[in-house]
């Protein structure tokens, strides 16, 4: 009895240590894609950017910064609901745009820095207990100042939106 009740103990106590329930989390992601044919109608341009996040249960917050090709980069930051292994993100935050980055990549728009709303989804799997692999889609919604003069009765301000596809590789360390 005292043999079997020891296996059952070092089943459980090996299982325990299998499980990965974090509480808290802090991350770091690298991604990858393209940007869609902006407003002005140029062609797509190549994007690759870095997100750095915490979360706490089910809430993350979340930096991210990507450059595209041509120099122009965009920072985004944001507070919203975390993720499972399928992940979904809603957030509202600050978008601070390079090079008019979120806004055709036309040569000579001013930085500037507008409000965002955003949403996306992503699928992960695990690659070790620190790494997960993800495909995902976000889609937004911003506002930023407008670049240069407004015309009489014109709004002040850029409203857009746009699509980013991407594949990323997560590592992740909680307790």
């Amino acid at each position: 009895m005292k043999m079997q009740a020891a296996i059952v103990g070092l089943l459980l106590f090996g299982a325990a240590g299998l499980a990965h329930a974090n509480t808290a989390a802090v991350w770091a992601e690298g991604q990858g894609g393209f940007d869609a044919p902006s407003l002005a109608g140029n062609p797509a341009v190549p994007a690759l950017g870095l997100r750095l996040g915490a979360r706490v249960l089910v809430f993350e917050g979340y930096v991210d910064h990507t450059g595209f090709g041509d120099g122009s980069a965009v920072t985004r930051g944001g507070f919203g609901s975390g993720d499972t292994r399928l992940v979904l993100r809603a957030g509202a935050g600050v978008l601070d745009e390079e090079g008019g980055a979120v806004t055709g990549h036309v040569a000579g728009t001013p930085d500037r820095r507008g409000v965002v709303g955003r949403i996306g989804g992503a699928v992960e799997t695990k690659l070790s207990s620190d790494f997960l692999l993800g495909l995902g889609l976000d889609g937004e919604t911003f506002s930023l100042p407008a670049a240069g003069l407004v015309a009489p009765g014109g709004s002040g301000s850029v409203i857009g939106s746009d699509v980013f596809a991407n594949l990323h590789l997560t590592f992740e360390l909680g307790v």
